[in-house]
């Protein structure tokens, strides 16, 4: 609006319009007004309740539409980082609201947060820092999700992958008694099997099975894989008292879950057992 003094000119009808010209522009900004105020003069004087009037003028541009980025990917201790962008760049300091989730338990601060965007800059970065604990667990992620708010139009998410930095825990322990400490069954012996370790990367794993005393007549076994609980084929297995130990290889494929277990014997004490394979990854 043109603004300053100017002079109107009242006709003997006793009323003037005033108008005051806007310009239509491209730049989102706040609401405003016109005022014009009338000034003392010569052969007039100035109402005390009327002296002024303000028109109302309303912004019709779209308020800056914001987006977010992520960072690389970083490892548990390390600081997590996002880049929200505004375009075009705001005309006042914008707070932008966001919420901020971990998939996982890597001690980022979660919630909600805001970030702000200062006039005339077209982004800002901010950091999520995580621990570097000490506890195995598996990768994971942050994320921070743009929330709708004044000033501002947008939506969307960035994520940034945590990975751990932690040993896994050692195997357990199924250690099998030595071949050659074995004595004399008393009764029908137990079948032992090991749980071995293995990467899910390998071809197969090896189960140990083996007798818990030196049988007098050979046990009939029968033996299966168990891949994520499912059974498999069954498979005959020979112990005797000259060989009361064997090896199994069996495949690994995708399952998550791996295990060995006898389904049906005669000359044993137990009927069933399994052991599962400790996956290190």
């Amino acid at each position: 609006a043109a603004t300053g003094q100017r002079t109107v000119t009242i006709p003997t009808t006793g009323s003037v319009t005033v108008t005051v010209g806007t310009s239509d522009d491209t730049t989102d900004e706040a609401d405003g007004s016109v005022t014009a105020t009338i000034d003392a003069g010569s052969g007039y004087t100035v109402s005390s309740t009327q002296g002024a009037a303000t028109v109302d003028v309303a912004d019709n541009d779209d308020p800056p539409v914001v987006s977010i980025t992520a960072g690389s990917g970083i490892t548990e201790g390390g600081t997590a980082s996002f880049t929200i962008s505004a375009h075009p760049s705001p005309t006042a300091d914008i707070d932008v609201t966001v919420t901020v989730t971990q998939n996982g338990d890597f001690g980022a601060s979660t919630g909600q947060r805001t970030v702000r965007i200062t006039s005339g800059s077209t982004s800002k970065a901010f950091t999520i820092s995580t621990t570097d604990d000490s506890t195995d667990e598996s990768n994971g992620s942050i994320t921070v999700t743009l929330n709708t708010g004044s000033g501002y139009t947008g939506s969307g998410s960035a994520t940034v992958a945590v990975s751990d930095n932690d040993d896994p825990p050692p195997p357990i322990d199924e250690a099998l008694p030595d071949i050659a400490s074995l004595t004399a069954c008393q009764s029908n012996p137990e079948l032992l099997i090991s749980s071995p370790t293995a990467s899910r990367s390998d071809a197969s794993v090896d189960f140990t099975v083996m007798l818990s005393c030196i049988p007098s007549s050979n046990p009939m076994i029968l033996m299966t894989p168990v891949r994520d609980g499912e059974i498999g084929a069954n498979m005959p297995i020979s112990l005797s008292k000259t060989q009361p130990s064997t090896t199994i290889t069996v495949d690994i494929g995708s399952e998550t879950e791996l295990g060995l277990a006898l389904v049906w014997s005669s000359g044993l004490a137990n009927r069933h057992t399994q052991a599962d394979v400790v996956f290190t990854d």
